[in-house]
């Protein structure tokens, strides 16, 4: 994070890094093999800062602890024997053979076996095989989820399964459930589930997963406590050459008062038929509001339009003259698009930035935009899959975007990404007053804008990544029966508080 007192040239996001499995693995591997920290060392911490967050939330009664075979196993043991010391009452269910365990995790078990003798305990604190009945009937007050962790890669047998359903059953009378580093059943890169998952009140993490703070997997893990346990990375742990990230905000540089309109950008707005103007409307009045210095319709030259807004014949050869960005797509027919797509490219060889959104995607092809605006269901047809598929892995869909397309990929959808060849930026956002027609065609005009200068200097992406980010800013807290017009008017509000005003 940037000291609040840091006076920014330029607009900057303020990124954390995201974790796949795979260099979640390498970290550990890194930590363990080149650095030296034992792996018990290692359980050790990540189980007491499990206990910390557990004996927290705890309102007395019955902890259950649900401890697999694994390391996220041997996390929960080393957590229960932590409560066992701290006096709280806890029981722990063991779905896989105590026979079955190995290493780090079986020896976590024998010491938590060890605590419990040592406190002259009942032995039968540890179960060894889940018991939907028993659990149920001890009526927890927290469960903690150290059943599966990063590496699981395919859906919950039926077994699994029964003891998610428990889990989900407890919570459902009132127990908060706690995850350990990842909800079990949730793949860890983004990916939809393959079966049953847990859905977690708190997951506390080593190392924030990528399933942390994308869909679907934000809304089975709660609140996420990211612990450092030690772990030490270098360049051996990133394996993937795409950094994928996450958007804490952004710091836009001071407002020149000195500036006039056309420091702020022109942005243009081609605008398809009666039927479907409003959408170009939007795009426009939410450029406005971000503050773009000026903002031209491009249609027929009878065509209405509101006072503020200037206009252009789409038919004149100099219709993009002076644009410094043009909005092409919402409510457009594609084959309008296709029309325009000889002109355009003359224009951006003078400088002219294109978004491209609906009607567009399709008709314009790879390197035709500067930034490029899908739905799940424009993703789909451009990428020739359907929306399952997207919906389903919506970080490699982003990447094969990205391909097809080239420049900015803007995945729109509750957690939107922003990708570029070199980087994925998760913007975290979830407001169900934004799911509205017309939500889209604001985001639009609020990246036009942002290209052209309202939001300050900075790269495609970085701009792009603000513009985003506010317009999820501009929907939060708003309740359901938000009209798309009053979200562009709310995204003023969220550019001044952005600017600290």
């Amino acid at each position: 994070m940037m000291a609040d007192d840091v006076i920014v040239t330029c607009i900057t996001p303020i990124l954390r890094p995201l974790r796949t499995a795979a260099q979640a693995r390498a970290v550990e591997r890194h930590t363990i093999d080149v650095v030296g920290v034992p792996g018990l060392v290692l359980m050790e911490h990540a189980g007491r800062a499990v206990c910390d967050v557990v004996f927290a939330h705890h309102r007395g009664g019955v902890v259950v602890v649900v401890c697999g075979g694994g390391n996220n196993g041997g996390d929960g043991f080393v957590c229960a024997r932590h409560l066992l010391g701290r006096g709280v009452h806890v029981v722990v269910f063991t779905p896989r053979a105590r026979s079955s365990l190995t290493g780090d995790a079986a020896t976590a078990a024998q010491l938590l076996d060890k605590a419990v003798v040592a406190r002259g305990l009942d032995s039968a604190v540890v179960v060894t095989a889940f018991d939907t009945d028993r659990l149920a009937a001890l009526r927890p007050t927290v469960v903690v989820d150290a059943l599966f962790g990063t590496g699981l890669s395919r859906a919950l047998d039926d077994d699994s399964t029964a003891v998610v359903t428990a889990i989900a059953n407890a919570r459902a009378g009132g127990a908060t459930v706690i995850a350990v580093d990842v909800p079990s059943g949730l793949p860890t890169d983004g990916q939809v589930p393959h079966g049953a998952v847990v859905d977690a009140d708190i997951t506390v993490t080593f190392g924030e997963k990528v399933a942390h703070a994308s869909e679907p997997g934000a809304v089975h893990c709660g609140r996420v406590v990211d612990v450092d346990i030690g772990f030490v990375a270098d360049s051996a742990a990133v394996v993937d050459a795409v950094t994928i990230c996450a958007l804490d905000g952004i710091r836009l540089p001071p407002l020149d008062t000195s500036a006039h309109k056309n420091r702020y950008g022109h942005v243009g707005v081609v605008v398809g038929g009666d039927g479907t103007r409003g959408a170009a409307l939007l795009s426009a009045r939410a450029a406005q509001r971000t503050g773009a210095g000026l903002v031209t319709l491009l249609g027929h030259a009878t065509m209405l339009r509101p006072d503020g807004l200037m206009g252009r014949d789409l038919d004149d050869d100099d219709a993009f003259n002076g644009l410094d960005v043009v909005v092409i797509g919402p409510g457009l027919p594609p084959k309008v698009a296709l029309s325009l797509r000889q002109r355009l490219r003359a224009a951006r060889d003078h400088g002219l930035q294109v978004v491209a959104d609906a009607g567009a995607l399709g008709a314009l092809i790879h390197g035709d935009a500067d930034v490029w605006t899908p739905h799940p269901g424009e993703a789909a047809r451009v990428l020739g899959v359907d929306n399952k598929a997207i919906q389903g892995d919506r970080i490699s869909a982003a990447r094969a975007l990205v391909k097809a397309l080239g420049g900015v990929v803007v995945l729109k959808g509750a957690c939107p990404i922003v990708a570029t060849s070199s980087q994925l930026v998760v913007v975290e956002g979830g407001s169900v007053a934004m799911a509205v027609a017309g939500s889209g065609d604001v985001l639009t005009g609020v990246i036009a804008a942002a290209l052209g200068g309202a939001l300050g200097a900075g790269t495609t992406a970085s701009r792009a990544i603000a513009a985003v980010h506010l317009h999820q800013q501009a929907g939060k807290g708003q309740a359901r029966g938000l009209f798309a017009c009053e979200l562009a008017d709310h995204v003023r509000h969220a550019v001044a508080v952005a600017r600290g005003g």
